[in-house]
């Protein structure tokens, strides 16, 4: 079977979030099956806030086999007045000099800006078949932006395929994007990295200044904002006397305010923290976690769909959502009915296969 040279433009590690994660673990099951894959990111770029933690040993998983990343240079940008860092511009001319050496046969754009733009962009330069994909914050802050929704509008106008939810495919039909432009492929987990033989981390270093050999370990993981519920956890956890520790993979603009909430809380002594981490390290915190809890609450995104709670299951640890905290007991036997729930709902084979099939049919299309 032939294989394809693909260009990504998109966010990719150390930029920290679902999407994020969802992308570089599609592009790994295409490189794993044989494909060339082009990444062009500015996630060098990301904030220190929600940047991963990449170390040198990191690297294998960072570029695995078959797969090239491009950077945008964060010290080689021109000042502007008013200020701007012009990121569609630097993607734009670096997917066009690895498609002008690597003979790239389509484009696949991650979240609409800057990546779709740039996708657009060369769609109209180079006449490449464009892949669009989305996340649930494009569809509902970007498209209410007067200054930009004409411009969105044309880039799913302009795509060759929009991959979206099927929540969002009556939305597409609304805006006059035909149906055979829509494709209808949710993101599964690689079983392969979650599974319940994974090795935990070791938190040892973690349980300074508490007694119990086999402590209860509570994990969140995730943004610091008030709608991704870890507010409301520290408030659950208050009223528990029993020894545990809190570990909070997180990072954001309100990790000041998180730190303040544990203080008054009386909680800084079970709680410890750790820096945001690269998607191939996040299985072996599940595995060390007695349970990890994803509380949102009021999120103001209809259309977020995060995959980490099916991660958790994977790995066979107890998942708790929202104010379930008090009610899931035994946790562990939780984790492994959920695990055996897994193994029956997630098939990444299937999903990257039917991924590369939309990728020929769209190449089959344009060559006819």
């Amino acid at each position: 079977m032939e294989k394809l040279k693909i260009c990504f433009i998109s966010k990719y590690p150390p930029i920290e979030g679902g999407e994020s994660s969802k992308a570089y673990w599609l592009i790994r099951g295409l490189a794993k099956r044989g494909h060339e894959i082009h990444v062009v990111t500015n996630s060098i770029e990301v904030e220190n806030e929600y940047r991963e933690n990449i170390t040198g040993e990191d690297l294998d998983n960072y570029k695995p086999k078959n797969v090239f990343v491009y950077n945008t240079d964060p010290f080689s940008n021109p000042r502007f007045i008013p200020f701007t860092n012009p990121y569609s511009e630097k993607l734009t001319s670096i997917a066009l000099e690895v498609i002008r050496n690597n003979d790239i046969d389509l484009i696949d754009s991650w979240y609409l800006l800057p990546y779709g733009v740039a996708g657009l962009i060369i769609k109209l330069l180079r006449n490449k078949p464009l892949i669009m994909r989305h996340a649930g914050s494009d569809m509902n802050r970007l498209f209410g932006s007067s200054n930009l929704s004409y411009l969105l509008l044309e880039i799913f106008r302009n795509s060759n395929k929009i991959v979206t939810h099927p929540s969002t495919k009556d939305v597409f039909l609304k805006l006059g994007v035909s149906k055979e432009k829509i494709f209808l492929n949710n993101p599964s987990v690689d079983v392969s990295f979650f599974n319940d033989k994974v090795k935990p981390i070791d938190l040892q270093s973690l349980n300074k200044n508490l007694t119990s050999k086999k402590l209860t370990i509570i994990t969140f993981i995730g943004k610091t904002s008030r709608s991704k519920g870890v507010f409301d956890l520290i408030n659950a956890l208050k009223g528990i006397k029993k020894e545990f520790l809190l570990l909070l993979v997180v990072g954001g603009t309100g990790l000041d305010e998180l730190r303040n909430s544990i203080r008054k809380n009386n909680l800084s002594k079970k709680t410890r923290f750790m820096n945001f981490v690269p998607p191939w390290r996040i299985p072996s915190i599940i595995k060390a976690s007695t349970c990890v809890v994803c509380p949102e609450r009021k999120f103001p995104i209809a259309t977020h769909y995060p995959i980490l709670p099916r991660e958790v299951m994977s790995v066979g640890t107890c998942l708790i959502l929202s104010r379930e905290l008090y009610e899931k007991y035994p946790r562990e036997k939780i984790g492994k009915e959920g695990n055996k729930l897994s193994r029956k709902i997630e098939d990444f084979d299937r999903y990257v296969k039917e991924t590369e099939k939309m990728y020929r049919q769209v190449l089959l299309s344009k060559n006819r």
